[in-house]
């Protein structure tokens, strides 16, 4: 597979400037952002007060006293609402620049399918800049290729020149990258989504976005109780089948169809035509046959297997 790129349109960025930002971020969001080294991407979650989600980012630390947020555009109004309710007295300024720059999807089939100059951080969720001031950032796969978020705002040296570079790439559709999300594990909040789902019940813990070592932020009595109490009964699940799916589609089980068992997180379909989707399930029920799509007449659903093991909670 030739490298190939992805326009990221659908993905906006919200920039933190100022010597307290990371401060903020630490009292709103799941993850620890008091020991971060430039050279890592957070991904962390925001959270009402009952620990449901409102946002889901990658953060990224684009330069002195500044970092980016990475989140579906669909809900980045009112992330950006919200965390400009805690800023306060803060250092700190919270604008939207998705229009100030470009974010570009990259995959390929290995490392040395990348040019020299965009060669790829060794490691999922590190960071490395190239010339001109863009940065790079591998995300986790569930096989063994190499796929990257590459950022670059407006100003920076290397904007022409990575648009000029990239035109000569071939194309990877949108519903390709977000396959590749999905494969990888790796759910997303949109509109549709927000505030249905407590962290773990999105798999967070398993794939970084939560940190149970830090102090406390909106939501964190919830998310520490679904870990250590043993009050957890929902995960996401791959799921696949022949029928279109979309966020916030009920997904129903044979064995109790009064009522949803779950709800679909994101899909996308694959060439052949497959549908694959990440599904919040009861775990009760997920590995049993019997889900169905939309209701018990509605189209099958099998359970494949995810890149990473759900285990219980410690």
């Amino acid at each position: 597979m030739p490298l190939s790129s992805c326009p990221l349109d659908s993905i906006s960025v919200l920039r933190i400037s100022g010597p307290q930002g990371a401060d903020l971020l630490q009292a709103q969001l799941s993850q620890d952002f008091q020991h971060w080294q430039p050279e890592e991407a957070k991904l962390a979650a925001m959270l009402n007060p009952q620990g449901r989600m409102l946002a889901d980012f990658v953060a990224v630390q684009t330069g002195p006293e500044q970092i980016a947020l990475l989140l579906d555009a669909s809900i980045a109004a009112s992330a950006l609402q919200r965390l400009r309710m805690f800023v306060l007295r803060l250092k700190c300024t919270l604008d939207d620049v998705s229009a100030q720059g470009s974010r570009y999807g990259l995959l390929g089939e290995s490392a040395d399918d990348y040019p020299a100059e965009l060669a790829p951080p060794a490691q999922p969720w590190s960071v490395r800049p190239i010339a001109g001031g863009a940065l790079l950032v591998r995300l986790p796969q569930a096989d063994a290729s190499v796929r990257c978020l590459l950022l670059a705002e407006a100003g920076q040296p290397a904007l022409t020149e990575l648009r000029a570079r990239l035109a000569d790439i071939p194309v990877l559709p949108a519903s390709d990258w977000a396959l590749q999300d999905i494969r990888a594990g790796l759910p997303h909040l949109v509109a549709a989504t927000q505030q249905m789902f407590v962290p773990q019940m999105l798999n967070f813990e398993h794939i970084g976005g939560v940190n149970f070592k830090k102090g406390c932020y909106p939501g964190q009595e919830v998310v520490a109780r679904s870990q250590y109490r043993g009050t957890l009964k929902r995960r996401t699940y791959l799921v696949s089948g022949a029928a279109a799916m979309q966020p916030a589609q009920e997904v129903v089980h044979t064995a109790d169809p009064g009522q949803p068992c779950g709800v679909v997180v994101n899909a996308a379909v694959d060439a052949a035509g497959t549908w694959w989707a990440l599904a919040e399930l009861k775990i009760a029920l997920a590995e049993q046959p019997g889900l169905h799509l939309g209701s018990i007449d509605g189209p099958a659903l099998q359970v494949r297997a995810l890149p990473y093991a759900l285990t219980a909670p410690d």
